[in-house]
């Protein structure tokens, strides 16, 4: 392209830019953005700057205004998103609802850069796949954690207590005193049956101190384990209500999780595909209610 046909073309874009500015025409807008970032391969995010020459100001009064109509629609195509201006998605109106995500006005979706907001589909899914055990499975999986060690030191106590069980009886005196009588033929006896000491070895056996010991940790291990488990069982109990809330509140609107995930990876198309149907709506909807 020669220069007089690039300074042409970018006279048309920013000419057509200013009108759709002027005309408030949101799908105008966005074509020109979308059309900047795939010429110039851009992210989107950067398009914006680069049309309205990095000025601050121009852009916020640019995000601001997509943002407000992009809201609109949304909370249309999604109705249990609750949406602050600043673009915080809310999942639900419910106590102890989650943070969905934050709606970026450039790419038209929903990001989340929390773990926590990118682990609510996962948790979706898996209540999704079995509800009626979802929470079952799920405190089964804490206690497990939580009692590890002292399910660990049972195992050891128990052992201690097999081990000590097993040993033979200490030999009384009244049987020494009769296995050492008999004069010369009881002392060849004894000296006959002493063990030697070179070959055979004595088994180990477990102190009594040691399994009173076993016994003390297991008991204070229990007790905090048992004092933690029900404090985190009440914090999952709360996480699986607000769980089953976002579940029941996806399936009023869709026929499965699957949906409703496909609808969030669709949004950008949705939208330019409302602004098409009727590219002054939100336009028209915002200046309604300045007007109410």
């Amino acid at each position: 392209m020669s220069i007089e046909k690039s300074l042409d073309y970018q006279k048309r874009f920013f000419t057509n830019f200013a009108a759709a500015w002027r005309d408030h025409s949101d799908l105008d807008l966005y074509r020109g953005i979308d059309a900047t970032a795939d010429a110039l391969r851009l992210d989107l995010s950067e398009v914006p700057g680069y049309i309205l020459a990095y000025d601050k100001q121009a852009q916020a009064e640019l995000r601001a205004y997509l943002q407000k109509g992009l809201i609109q629609w949304l909370q249309t195509y999604i109705p249990f998103f609750e949406i602050s201006s600043d673009g915080v998605v809310m999942f639900g109106d419910w106590y102890h609802r989650r943070q969905f995500g934050v709606l970026d006005v450039w790419t038209r979706q929903i990001m989340q850069y929390a773990d926590e907001e990118r682990q609510i589909l996962p948790d979706l899914e898996n209540y999704a796949a079995d509800p009626e055990n979802y929470l079952k499975k799920r405190l089964a999986s804490l206690h497990d954690d939580i009692f590890a060690d002292a399910d660990h030191l049972q195992s050891q106590l128990e052992k201690a207590q097999h081990q000590e069980a097993e040993q033979p009886e200490a030999p009384t005196r009244s049987s020494r005193d009769r296995n050492s009588s008999g004069g010369f033929k009881g002392l060849m006896k004894n000296l006959i049956d002493q063990p030697d000491s070179q070959t055979a070895e004595k088994p180990q056996t477990p102190e009594n101190g040691t399994i009173a010991n076993l016994q003390a940790q297991l008991k204070t291990e229990r007790a905090a384990a048992q004092a933690r488990y029900d404090e985190e069982k009440r914090q999952l109990q709360v996480k699986a209500a607000v769980t089953n809330y976002e579940y029941q509140a996806i399936m009023s609107q869709y026929s499965s999780v699957t949906q409703f995930e496909n609808s969030l990876q669709h949004i950008a198309d949705s939208y330019m595909a409302s602004l098409e149907a009727g590219p002054q709506l939100a336009a028209q909807k915002g200046s309604d209610d300045d007007n109410a």
